[in-house]
């Protein structure tokens, strides 16, 4: 069976640090996360964080502004396609 539906995701961006978080559960409580799973590919960095039941409840991407679409970047900024310099 599929089915699709959109669904608000609460996505964070420290331009920074260059990095993304996508919330699959929000909000995370303090010491929510019990495991990270970080993977490396040659396209990126990647960290899924896990609670403790094994569930993922985030997603952190390294070198966002590389990794991701500047629509995206650029609408967790809140920010004019003018007036946002990612990556």
């Amino acid at each position: 069976m599929y089915a699709e539906r959109r669904i608000a995701l609460v996505c964070t961006y420290d331009s920074d640090a260059d990095a993304a978080y996508i919330y699959l559960d929000h909000p995370v409580p303090p010491g929510g996360v019990q495991r990270m799973v970080h993977f490396d590919t040659e396209e990126g960095m990647y960290n899924l964080d896990l609670n403790a039941q094994g569930h993922v409840v985030g997603l952190e991407i390294l070198s966002a502004g590389k990794r991701l679409p500047p629509t995206l970047l650029r609408a967790i900024l809140n920010q004019p396609q003018e007036q946002t310099e990612i990556g």
